[in-house]
């Protein structure tokens, strides 16, 4: 009886071994030409490959993907989308003097990748983005109907695309179609510096047929993930129009705590958010705590309550990390040399086009508070190898205040305890040396100009 109990128990195990399937993987190669990059990048649903590419140029490897679907593969500066399936094997060439013209794939998803470069060619051929969102509105519909049925047309006379790429991708058009809809009305006002426009009504009425909770959807489709934050940040950008003093943080965090169920899509996106959207204000308790009581991730709780330790010491009121720079004239200079005066503080560099569209209009707030209780600061995150174009775009440019460089970019102390991870980064701080403001309105910013009002 003992034999036959212990029989039954191997073949039990042997059964069980036999149920459970070899791991399916992706085994990818390609060969590069006219490119000094080290390694080649595979990026999507919160997996990174790196692939070493030889001097010869070419590169190989076998990788564990978890989700069948497209990503990005990156060589240097250049980037594409790519379709991984698991158990199947794909070549690519490319030369990336001509990146999108000359890449080309072989192997078992060859056809699938191959559209996908034509989908991108295809796209350089629209008009530009700003014409089109500045267009009128029924002149934007008909464009952006055009535009997709344009892309239908490549997917539907594409040969050799297997069904379940096809039913992705016919999804996908879907969701960008919805997105460009969707942005519209954010874009027509920037493009058209016409703030005060609206849509028709009865615009939206396309997103009645559209499922903002479809959690499978969010986990096999970036592009889907991409249309739920653009869904929820036009709605919140909307209920500010009516509500200048709306915390849009606050509001983006409610509206998916509301409207998706606990799992994966709404931590995903909450957590996404709250990576640049925690900011050090009067709301930011209220922020934690709906995050704190939304049932997140674990892991993704440890690293916003590290992010949300960091920025609670600068909320106002409390005294203002220092600094103590290299000063453009001459010398250094410290926080400290500015007591008695309030202090606007400009975090930027040479390279940041969002930094130097706000040059104007700071160099105009500093004309118009020009005698007041405040200097203005601007302090530089360039890099060492910079410090010339730094210098050189401040004559350039005739910047004005007091014009300081970091001494570690990213990496200086100033910098990093406020919790600067974008710029430009704007910040207030009292005549006692206290903080006002840890992200205090641009100089673009009507607010800016009511605040220092208030104060000085």
């Amino acid at each position: 009886m003992k034999k036959l109990v212990v029989l039954l128990t191997v073949m039990a195990f042997i059964s069980c071994k036999k149920e459970v399937k070899e791991q399916e993987y992706v085994i990818i190669n390609g060969t590069v030409q006219n490119s000094d990059a080290e390694t080649a990048m595979i990026r999507g649903f919160d997996m990174e490959f790196e692939i070493p590419i030889s001097e010869a140029g070419t590169f190989s490897d076998t990788l564990d993907v978890k989700t069948d679907g497209i990503y990005t593969l990156r060589i240097g500066r250049e980037g594409t989308s790519t379709y991984l399936r698991k158990g199947k094997n794909l070549s690519v060439s490319v030369d990336v003097v001509q990146f999108d013209e000359t890449i080309k794939y072989e192997g078992d998803v060859a056809a699938e990748n191959n559209y996908l470069a034509a989908k991108y060619l295809l796209s350089e051929q629209e008009k530009p983005f700003q014409d089109v969102y500045a267009m009128e509105e029924a002149a934007f519909i008909a464009e952006a109907n055009a535009i997709n049925q344009t892309y239908q047309d490549l997917l539907a006379k594409t040969e050799g695309l297997s069904e379940d790429f096809i039913a992705l991708e016919t999804k996908n058009l879907a969701y960008t179609h919805t997105m460009n809809l969707e942005n519209y009305l954010g874009y027509h006002r920037h493009f058209t510096s016409n703030d005060a426009f609206e849509v028709s009504e009865g615009y939206y009425a396309f997103t009645k047929n559209v499922n903002y909770a479809d959690t499978t959807a969010f986990r096999n489709s970036i592009t889907y993930q991409n249309m739920l934050e653009t869904h929820f940040s036009r709605m919140v950008s909307e209920m500010a129009t009516s509500d200048p003093d709306l915390n849009r943080t606050k509001a983006y965090l409610n509206l998916v705590n509301e409207r998706l169920p606990n799992g994966y899509a709404k931590d995903e996106l909450m957590y996404d958010y709250l990576r640049y959207g925690l900011t050090p204000d009067a709301s930011m308790e209220e922020v934690y705590q709906v995050y704190k009581n939304s049932n997140p991730n674990a892991e993704n709780l440890k690293k916003v309550t590290a992010r949300y330790s960091l920025l609670k010491p600068l909320l106002a009121g409390n005294p203002s990390p220092t600094f103590d720079y290299e000063n453009y004239k001459g010398g250094s200079t410290k926080l400290d040399d500015f007591k008695g005066k309030y202090v606007y503080v400009d975090v930027w560099a040479t390279w940041c086009g969002p930094c130097i569209r706000e040059i104007p209009a700071l160099k105009q707030v500093e004309k118009d508070y020009h005698g007041k209780n405040i200097v203005f600061v601007s302090l530089s995150i360039d890099e060492a190898k910079d410090y010339d174009k730094w210098k050189n775009m401040i004559a350039e440019k005739e910047l004005g205040g007091v014009q300081l460089m970091a001494d570690k970019n990213w990496e200086s102390k100033f910098v990093k305890d406020y919790g600067i991870l974008g710029i430009p980064r704007f910040i207030l701080i009292d005549p006692q040396g206290n903080i006002v403001s840890a992200d205090a309105p641009r100089p673009s910013d009507a607010k800016l100009r009511v605040l220092l009002d208030k104060l000085i």
